[in-house]
């Protein structure tokens, strides 16, 4: 009979190693994905000062709901 030990530190270096990579393209437009989320962002802190405080606050709860 054989005994077969596993370590887990081995097995999740593996698993790690072994994920697979993203292609040309999809690194591509996960960048392009990000910088248009950066833009949103800027243009929202542009315009805030137009949303009412109580909306404002409201989101604010949501999000901290969310979290």
């Amino acid at each position: 009979m054989t005994a077969v030990t596993h370590d887990l530190r081995i097995a999740a270096a593996t698993a790690k190693a072994a994920a697979p990579v993203k292609n040309l393209w999809e690194r591509v437009l996960d960048r392009l994905y990000e910088a248009r989320m950066r833009q949103v962002e800027r243009e929202i802190l542009t315009y805030r000062h137009l949303v009412p405080e109580d909306t404002l606050a409201r989101i604010r709860k949501r999000a901290a709901l969310r979290d």
